[in-house]
């Protein structure tokens, strides 16, 4: 892998964690891959989404 392709999956699960601390949606899609619900949508795919509360989140 490149310098740029590292970069830009470090910048992506920089994001997706930053989702998960703020409460944002995420889903799980049918391949495994962790995507904004936005994301996946527009991919049309739906996915594994966990019930409010269910995950921590820093108040």
């Amino acid at each position: 892998m490149d310098e740029n392709n590292n970069d830009a999956i470090a910048a992506r699960r920089r994001a997706l964690a930053e989702a998960l601390r703020t409460g944002e949606p995420v889903v799980v899609t049918p391949t495994g891959e962790v995507e904004m619900k936005d994301e996946a949508q527009e991919n049309g795919m739906s996915g594994i989404q966990v019930p409010d509360g269910k995950l921590a989140k820093e108040d």
